[in-house]
């Protein structure tokens, strides 16, 4: 009876490792992989990154980085909002004229902040490939 309950908890820890690695697959499949690095001296709230699609991320004290978010499409910069203190900034790209879709991959946005108070120019991306 004691080998029974000894295989029946193998059984569920083999299971639950399987549940883990098919999540794992799931992102190292997903076409483009995309977190956010905090490089400022900042605690950033209520992250946006928006391309096609729109994805949240947790929020982030300095020099934390963020999980992957699947994209089906992205660029070297994105459409950013964040807040700060309570106060909303954004990087906000004009266009996607001229630039390469990003291939599938793992992506860092490194967004840092300065000490402005301008809503649009206080923010500033730096793209790394992973």
């Amino acid at each position: 009876m004691k080998n029974l309950g000894i295989i029946v908890l193998f059984v569920f820890l083999l299971l639950g490792c399987e549940k883990e690695q098919e999540k794992e697959d799931i992102l190292e499949t997903g076409d483009i992989l995309i977190r956010i690095e905090n490089t400022s001296k900042f605690t950033y709230k209520d992250i946006k990154v928006k391309l096609d699609e729109e994805r949240e991320y947790e929020n982030l004290s300095s020099g934390e980085t963020s999980a992957y978010r699947p994209f089906s499409r992205a660029y070297r910069y994105a459409y950013v909002e964040l807040k700060i203190n309570g106060k909303r900034y954004v990087l906000q790209p004009i266009d996607y004229f001229g630039e390469e879709e990003l291939k599938e991959g793992k992506y860092t946005y490194q967004i840092t902040a300065d000490n402005s108070s301008n809503e649009y120019g206080r923010l500033d991306l730096t793209f790394k490939e992973d």
